[in-house]
């Protein structure tokens, strides 16, 4: 082969090195140490693996890049040792970087030797698999966890045991070698591994399904094994099933308590409270058997008490219940008593109005009277006038009178005298002596005339005062009168006014009788109501002491009241009964009465003033 050829071929295959080399630097740590371990070049990917930098080389010690503990130290030494032996080395090696930071490699210790055989360089192709280690780690500590606390057991896709841990032998009491190769039916009752369905479990397992549920198992001597268990299938590589993984946990203590406290809660159902669960439960469900028996302790307290309470009710309700047949008797004679003061006060109102207007029409009377009075009084005063006058005339006249007396008087004795003269003179005085006579005559029957009208003037003059002191005590007694009158007419107006007010006050009164009559019918109503509900809380109470009854108590529990009928154990106390009005014995409230007067109000009652 021509020399360029083959410097061609060898310059290709240096690039082609080189190019690998490149590559490998970019992604594979790579480091070089002497024979005495000291570093002698780094890529960059092992620094940065590493924490390297350029001055640690030619400086920095493998031991270094070890742990510091002496096992760790002791295993790298005799590495090292195989290595200058020219023993190279594969597999995961525990290493730390330059800051101290613990790591996983996975990678080769390869010893170069040189030309005379010695080994001169060892290099170590490195990778990090920390977090492989890691995942790895967590899952083995899993697996040990699940190990440690789980009945575990291998199958093959048809069912035969492949193996199984001690937790799974315990739970089932056989060794390894007994179950080794036989099938799972060995575990499961024969009815059931007879079935169809548990042909197509295993079938179904074998197809990649999962099963998790709580199985019931049969153990080495027949026994019941109660388990918790989820059926895993485990894929291979290309993602199909080859085997069956269980993972168990041994429930049978807490199935067993659980049919324990079911069986306790089916008595209670029934009214058992005398049972008690005494087999103690698993440590974990311990306090719900204590707190079993304690809800029983407490429940059969409490039914005791509502049995006393139950029979008590009863006897309030029948004593409420009396009262409130009381109440509703009482109402009934109150509403028949305010419908009768409400006609009362109806009739009264009409007497206080009649009154009132003949109150009024009085004072109006009296007004008049008054008036007439005052007018009588006027007249009365105006006549007493006159009489004054009258007697004032009369006075003049009688000295009028007795002047004319008087003269007739001097007449006379003129008359006497004309007569002595005339005698005195004869017959020539004989015809003025007639004249005289005469003249004497006339004097004396003037005389006698005017002695009468004197009398008659005084005798009326008489009269006179006497009328003029009658009118005045007619007028003094007319004042007195109409005083009495003014005060009369003042009276009548004030009663007519009170007459007035005490219509107005009965009108509110029959008012207030009308709110009472209907206030009475709602409380009627509602007693009504409420006898209602008493008499359905009395069924429900009837009903508890039914219900309470269901109950089984210990006689130790069981109060001896409450072991007694209902009626033995309380009679309601009556009250005494309330002698009917007349307006109860017409209306017949003993024949439900006061039913009717809630439909019809005060209608359904006959008005008795006197029974109010």
């Amino acid at each position: 082969m021509p020399i360029s050829i083959v410097s061609a071929q060898r310059a290709v295959q240096a690039r082609t090195d080189r190019t690998l080399v490149e590559a490998l630097d970019r992604v594979q740590p790579l480091l070089a140490f002497s024979a005495n371990g000291t570093l002698l070049s780094a890529n960059s990917a092992a620094e940065a693996l590493f924490g390297l930098a350029s001055e640690d080389i030619g400086h920095l010690d493998h031991g270094r890049l070890t742990l510091s503990d002496a096992a760790h130290s002791d295993e790298a030494a005799a590495l090292w040792r195989e290595l200058c032996a020219g023993v190279p080395k594969t597999g995961q090696f525990r290493r730390m970087t330059k800051a101290g930071r613990p790591i996983w490699i996975g990678g080769s210790y390869v010893p170069v030797t040189g030309a005379k055989g010695r080994i001169e360089q060892i290099v170590l192709i490195a990778a990090d698999i920390t977090e492989d280690r890691l995942r790895s780690a967590n899952a083995d500590g899993q697996l040990a966890a699940v190990e440690r606390a789980q009945a575990v057991i291998e199958f093959t896709l048809t069912g035969e045991v492949i193996t199984a841990n001690d937790n799974f032998l315990k739970a089932m009491g056989y060794t390894l070698p007994e179950i080794a190769g036989r099938h799972h039916r060995m575990f499961v009752n024969p009815a059931d591994a007879a079935s169809p369905g548990y042909a197509a479990f295993w079938e179904r397992l074998a197809r990649g399904e999962y099963f998790a549920a709580e199985y019931r198992r049969i153990g080495k001597d027949g026994r019941e094994v109660w388990i918790q268990a989820s059926y895993n299938p485990i894929f291979d590589l290309e993602g199909r099933p080859f085997k069956v993984v269980k993972y168990a946990t041994d429930v049978t203590a807490r199935r067993e308590a659980v049919n324990l406290l079911g069986h306790g809660l089916d008595r209670l159902a029934g009214g058992d409270l005398t049972q008690r669960v005494t087999t103690p439960f698993p440590a974990e469900i311990e306090p719900l058997r204590v707190a079993f028996n304690n809800s029983l302790e407490n429940f059969a307290g409490i039914v005791e008490r509502l049995q006393s309470t139950s029979g008590t009710l009863k006897t309030a309700t029948a004593e409420i219940l009396s009262g409130a047949n009381d109440l509703s008797h009482r109402t009934a004679r109150q509403a028949a008593a305010i419908e009768q003061t409400a006609a009362a006060m109806r009739e009264l109102a009409g007497t206080v109005t009649d009154n009132s207007a003949r109150a009024d029409s009085a004072s109006e009377k009296a007004r008049s009277v008054a008036g007439a009075a005052e007018e009588g009084g006027a007249v009365m005063r105006q006549a007493n006038a006159a009489m004054d006058r009258i007697t004032d005339s009369s006075t003049r006249i009688s000295n009028i009178i007795g002047l004319i007396d008087d003269i007739a008087f001097q007449t006379n004795l003129l008359a006497l005298n004309a007569s002595v003269e005339a005698a005195r003179a004869g017959d020539a005085g004989r015809g003025f002596a007639v004249v005289a006579v005469e003249v004497r005559r006339l004097a004396q029957s003037a005389a006698q005339a005017s002695s009468e009208v004197k009398t008659l003037i005084e005798q009326s003059s008489g009269e006179v005062r006497t009328g003029s002191r009658l009118v005045a005590q007619a007028a003094e007694r007319l004042s007195a009168m109409l005083e009495g009158v003014r005060e009369n007419s003042e009276l009548v107006d004030q009663i007519a006014r009170a007459s007035q007010h005490q219509a107005a006050a009965i009108a509110e009164v029959s008012s207030a009788v009308r709110e009472m009559d209907e206030m009475t019918q709602h409380n009627a109503a509602l007693v009504e109501e409420t006898n209602a509900a008493i008499e359905q809380t009395e069924t429900q109470a009837r009903e508890l002491d039914r219900v309470v009854d269901i109950f089984q108590l210990s006689q130790a529990n069981t109060p001896a009241a409450a072991r007694e009928p209902a009626v033995a154990r309380a009679q309601p106390q009556r009250s005494r009964p309330v002698a009917p009005l007349e307006s109860e014995q017409r209306v017949g409230f003993g024949s439900g009465a006061h039913r009717r007067y809630l439909v019809e109000g005060s209608a359904a009652l006959d008005p008795d003033w006197q029974a109010f």
